[in-house]
């Protein structure tokens, strides 16, 4: 397996299409703001993560500019939720067509940490200043309207190039001989999660 490193830099613009959801997501279509009241929660934001699966059921990871924070680190598409979205799944729609020129036809499932996990994994920024809230969910999305796929296209000013990953390549952090270093710990729990509910549910041998 290889690196693919095609970048767009035009706007990739464009309305985010409508997306299908699962029955179990119902709690995450409300604004972030509701989310936090309905909740009791005083975090100063709500963050997302997208784990999009190809035909062969290899998993997107996105490598982080080398200008950016955390640079040249890998991870899942994914951002903040912000006060404009309607809701917090359409804020995940909304990053995946940023950040990878996708467009999110069905939100399937939430991704936790494991097992026995909590819904949302807490995490801070850089000075510690800020604590968020992040939530993953497996994205299904639109294939090419060219008949190839799916096809990623990187906004340069986050990431730098992509790669579909096997678990068993997560698990060594080696793709197509290249390592693969991930952003956090707990990626890397959510990605083998993602692994283990779609082994649960017969998607992957």
């Amino acid at each position: 397996m290889s690196v693919n490193t095609a970048v767009d830099t035009n706007s990739k613009g464009g309305p985010i299409a409508d997306f299908a959801f699962d029955e179990s997501l119902i709690e995450w279509t409300v604004p972030k703001s509701d989310w936090l009241e309905i909740h009791d929660k005083s975090f100063d934001g709500v963050a997302t993560s997208a784990y999009i699966f190809d035909a062969q059921g290899r998993v997107l990871l996105v490598q982080r500019a080398a200008h950016d924070s955390m640079p040249n680190l890998w991870e899942t598409p994914g951002g903040a939720v912000d006060s404009g979205d309607s809701s917090i799944l359409a804020g995940c729609a909304r990053e995946v067509r940023e950040e990878v020129g996708l467009v999110a036809r069905r939100m399937k499932r939430l991704v936790t940490e494991g097992e026995g996990r909590g819904k949302w994994s807490v995490f801070t920024n850089r000075s510690g200043t800020r604590v968020f809230c992040g939530f993953a969910f497996e994205v299904e999305v639109e294939e090419s309207e060219k008949g190839k796929g799916v096809e990623v296209v990187l906004d340069p000013e986050e990431h730098q190039a992509f790669c579909w990953a096997g678990e068993e390549d997560v698990r060594r952090g080696v793709v197509g001989g290249r390592r693969i270093a991930l952003s956090c710990l707990m990626v890397r729990n959510r990605l083998m999660e993602a692994f283990r509910l779609r082994r649960e549910d017969g998607e992957m041998v």
